[in-house]
């Protein structure tokens, strides 16, 4: 009797309190056995036969910088960068079959990252990399490791395709082919602006013959003898000496200065 009270004495004395930081799941074990109960964040009572293993469900960056084959057979250097998170509920299947969150990221995170960039890569050309076909490949990467670490306890949020170091053939003739591209395009802003300043003096060539149509055709033989009446009268009252002529043109009068 005195023993087992003592037993409970010393066990009551040993337990205490484990501790769980935010953002992580406590997977318990009980000499090789692990428990599918696991302990969210936060204080719990513990004792010592138990063993907590925290497993970080943090988002967490892994760093890939490799060189790669594309689809024409050119090898292209690659900086490229894997978000992902342990899947919380999965955090006992990845302590009992990994050993924790290094033991999957070494052994099945980055080994399948890995061939997923090459596998990806084979499938476009270099300039695809360098050009506006860049999301399309980090998109493919994404969907192509997803699919790969299904059922993993992991969980992949986003790929980054960070830097592209390019043959320097290969540059060369982007940057040739991006200054065509940029010529072109400011050769056809001047053609759009002459085809505008020629469609401007067109119309303006056009009014012009409008109006001196209309103007020539309110020009009557009557209008033009009733305008030298008028002007006749006004030289005929002018204190100026003049001569006039009786039976000039049209049966107007002529009149001249001495």
């Amino acid at each position: 009797m005195k023993r087992i009270a003592g037993l409970a004495l010393i066990t009551a004395l040993s337990a205490g309190c484990a501790a769980v930081p935010p953002q992580h799941v406590g997977v318990l074990e009980t000499f090789g056995k692990v428990h599918d109960q696991t302990w969210g964040p936060g204080l719990h009572a513990w004792a010592p036969w138990f063993g907590v293993h925290r497993i970080n469900c943090q988002t967490l960056q892994e760093e890939e910088q490799t060189t790669t084959p594309t689809g024409e057979g050119l090898l292209v250097g690659l900086d490229v960068s894997v978000v992902y998170h342990a899947d919380p509920e999965k955090a006992a299947e990845i302590f009992s079959r990994y050993g924790g969150l290094h033991g999957i990221e070494t052994n099945v995170l980055a080994p399948e990252f890995r061939s997923t960039i090459r596998d990806v890569t084979a499938g476009f050309n270099a300039v695809d990399l360098y050009s506006g076909r860049r999301q399309e490949v980090s998109a493919t990467m994404l969907s192509e490791l997803r699919k790969r670490l299904t059922g993993r306890g992991i969980t992949i949020e986003a790929i980054l395709l960070r830097n592209v170091q390019m043959p320097r053939q290969v540059s060369d003739a982007v940057e040739m082919k991006l200054a065509a591209d940029q010529k072109a395009q400011q050769m056809e802003f001047v053609l759009r602006k002459e085809r505008s300043e020629a469609d401007r003096k067109r119309i303006e060539a056009q009014g012009i013959a409008d109006f001196q149509k209309i103007v020539t055709a309110g020009i009557t033989p009557g209008l033009l003898t009733w305008k030298g009446i008028e002007a006749t009268e006004k030289l005929a009252e002018s204190s100026n000496s003049k001569f006039v002529v009786i039976g000039g043109k049209n049966g107007l009068p002529l009149i001249l200065n001495p």
